[in-house]
């Protein structure tokens, strides 16, 4: 058997082990599912043309296919890092540290995240030494299938306009899309701290705020029912990466 066909049938014989899992599970046939993990390597390439020509949102898209795919493909954890860096360095090349610092953290283990938060990490701090002392920002929480929770908090007034999305991404989030939820809402700030109280058909969640200068954490205190999709949750730590 020619080479190159015999590595092309590993490959394939590889992949099949990994995606019977997922058809199993679902209305996708073993075809689907081999022809779009076999896809991941054509993501790569078209992202590195993209980003030779120094084209950068145009090669983030497709590194962020190949992340997501790697993901639902179930590859090694390295294979995995390596798309998680590509998006990364489209944002290092534009300037957007942050959010750069917010892929880097999915693996913070993996060699490449580390030598690459190395080289950005004067640049992060710098970042984070212009934001005000007030709690304005987006701020990430990755989710899964390049998908990040986000909190968008802007000035309203004396207070702040609130904004949750949120997502859930499982197993077959790159054929069927993830779980969704959200929410709106104005909340004063002390000293960085807020509570939430969710209210009728919004569902019955508490929620608790606290910012500091690289981050947010939110607590839930109460509640069960937060009107969000299956698995979709607010609560955890989230990364701030615009000011």
């Amino acid at each position: 058997m020619d080479f190159k066909w015999r590595r092309l049938f590993q490959i394939e014989a590889i992949l099949l082990l990994l995606i019977t899992p997922l058809f199993a599970q679902a209305d996708v046939t073993e075809e689907e599912a081999t022809a779009n993990c076999l896809k991941i390597s054509e993501y790569s390439a078209e992202g590195g043309k993209y980003y030779k020509l120094k084209q950068y949102a145009k090669a983030r898209e497709q590194y962020q296919q190949q992340a997501g795919w790697s993901e639902s493909c179930q590859l090694d954890e390295d294979k995995v890092a390596i798309a998680y860096n590509n998006v990364a360095l489209t944002y290092i090349h534009e300037g957007n540290y942050l959010k750069a610092r917010a892929w880097l953290s999915i693996l913070p283990n993996d060699k490449k995240s580390i030598f690459n938060l190395g080289k950005i990490s004067g640049d992060i701090k710098n970042a984070l030494e212009k934001q005000s002392t007030k709690p304005q920002g987006q701020y990430w929480q990755y989710a899964g299938a390049s998908l990040w929770n986000s909190m968008t908090i802007k000035p309203k007034g004396k207070q702040y306009q609130v904004d949750f999305e949120g997502y859930y991404a499982g197993l077959m989030a790159m054929y069927y899309g993830p779980n969704l939820g959200e929410f709106s809402t104005v909340l004063g700030f002390d000293n960085g701290k807020a509570h939430y109280a969710m209210s009728g058909d919004d569902g019955d969640c508490e929620y608790d705020f606290e910012i500091k200068q690289d981050g947010l954490t939110v607590n839930r205190t109460a509640g069960e029912s937060c009107g969000f999709g299956h698995n979709v949750g607010a609560e955890g730590v989230y990364q701030r990466v615009e000011l």
